[in-house]
């Protein structure tokens, strides 16, 4: 009996002695952490060789045959490998292999012989203590045609604000056969893609929201057409927005006051188009047909154009205060003099001057300054969904039908409607009290009569 039990307390001291080194293994793997008094690791890797150089023409690249391999100087972590890296010709998911202080890429389908590649490393390599690369790794090899000296830059912008659009995709698609490469602007709505295949190109900035990396159409976007040469430095400007598919159409109107009219549409329109005096028309709303002949309309504006007329309104009617103000300035000093000046006489009194360092209070005659010739600031030409109408005369009260026609939005698409508004009676204001003043005898109503 003692000896089974010595047996048994033998077997658990073997499982436990096999089971301790794993165990601890195990507890060992689970985090990395800095050598006990030394400071803490807060360096990200920092890239020391890339192989083959950059820039390097590869003719033995076919295939699965060749890859190219980034070396740091420290160990790197498994974290955010799938996805790192990103291969032009777009290639979504290329073959991405971690070694102990490397990465190793190959395109999907293999090189192809006689193409430009493009490798974007992303900024999401990090070491053991979750330090990552700060900046994009970026990286050019050719499997046959000669490396060029060309580039494609520019700054993406959003149409609407005007603002620059930052983190945005570009796609240059190569004309006749389509292969993509591509780039993203930075913090500032820069970008520059560089080392390409001469040639033609449809250059797409869109804002990609869904982030497959490619232009959808729900994504805010701008399309050019250009041509690259070997040589070329390139220097382009999206301008993203919404493309319709519907030319604009009339919902609103706001009588702004008897000789303007606000029409707004539902989309964005194209602020360089010239807007025709024939694109809207206002009749007089009739019970019976025909409708009588349009009235007369003065100048049809976009929103920034009306700011500056609205501006230059301003500047006359301020020119005009101030010139009133400065007349009423001069008459009160004149009173004043002809005041002092009598006074004087009465009293014979003998006025000391100011001691040197002091002026005597009084009024003075205010100058008038004329405005400056570039005091008028343009604005930036911005899509607005309105449209402002100045007519030629003031529109008398009534019901009225605007009818517009060929007003045309950003995406160069044709439209317009119809709407009836109305013009209202101006509030009469009574010329007497209706009761009088107090304690005078109440005024007869016509019922009283």
């Amino acid at each position: 009996m003692i000896s089974r039990v010595v047996a048994a307390a033998g077997l658990s001291a073997l499982v436990v002695a096999l089971l301790l080194p794993v165990t601890v293994g195990v507890q060992s793997c689970a985090h990395v952490i800095a050598p006990a008094g030394g400071p803490p690791d807060s360096t990200p890797p920092l890239l020391i060789l890339v192989d083959p150089d950059s820039f390097s023409v590869m003719t033995e690249f076919r295939g699965n045959r060749g890859e190219v391999r980034f070396e740091f100087d420290e160990p790197i972590s498994e974290r955010n490998i799938v996805g790192s890296t990103m291969v032009y010709p777009f290639d979504l998911r290329p073959h991405t292999w971690k070694g102990k202080r490397n990465l190793r890429v190959r395109p999907r389908e293999g090189w192809v012989e006689d193409r430009i590649y493009h490798i974007r490393v992303e900024p999401v390599i990090q070491d053991l203590f979750g330090n990552r690369i700060r900046e994009p790794i970026l990286y050019t090899i050719s499997t046959g045609l000669p490396i060029n000296q060309n580039v494609v830059m520019g700054t993406v912008y959003d149409r609407i604000t005007g603002l620059t659009h930052t983190n945005s995709r570009i796609d240059l698609v190569t004309l006749p056969d389509t292969l993509r490469y591509g780039g993203v602007s930075d913090s500032v709505g820069d970008f520059s893609v560089g080392v390409l295949p001469a040639g033609d190109y449809y250059a797409i900035g869109y804002e990609d929201v869904n982030g497959n990396q490619r232009a959808d159409g729900f994504d805010r976007s701008d399309t050019l057409r250009v041509t690259l040469g070997s040589l070329d430095t390139l220097t382009l400007e999206f301008n993203v927005f919404h493309h319709d598919t519907l030319g604009p159409v009339l919902g609103q109107v706001d009588v702004l006051d008897s000789l303007t009219l606000s029409l707004g549409f539902d989309g964005f329109l194209d602020p360089d188009t010239p807007l025709a005096i024939q694109s809207v028309q206002i009749f007089v709303a009739q019970d019976s047909l025909p409708v009588g002949p349009p009235l007369v309309v003065d100048s049809l504006m976009h929103n920034w154009q009306f700011t500056i007329y609205m501006d230059s309104i301003q500047q006359v009617e301020q020119v005009r205060l101030d010139s009133i103000a400065a007349a009423e300035a001069e008459e009160e000093a004149r009173r004043a003099v002809a005041a002092d000046s009598a006074a004087g006489a009465d009293s014979a009194a003998v006025v000391e001057a100011p001691p040197p360092g002091q002026v005597r209070a009084g009024p003075r005659t205010l100058q008038l300054e004329e405005p400056a010739e570039d005091s008028v600031v343009v604005p930036q030409r911005l899509p607005d969904p309105r449209i402002f109408v100045i007519m030629a005369e003031a529109i008398p009260p009534g019901t009225y039908i605007v009818v517009a026609t060929r007003i045309v939005n950003l995406n160069r698409l044709e439209g317009g409607g119809e709407m009836i508004f109305e013009i209202e009676e101006p509030e009469r204001e009574d010329a007497e009290n209706e009761e009088g003043p107090p304690g005078s005898p109440a005024r007869p109503r016509e019922n009283d009569l």
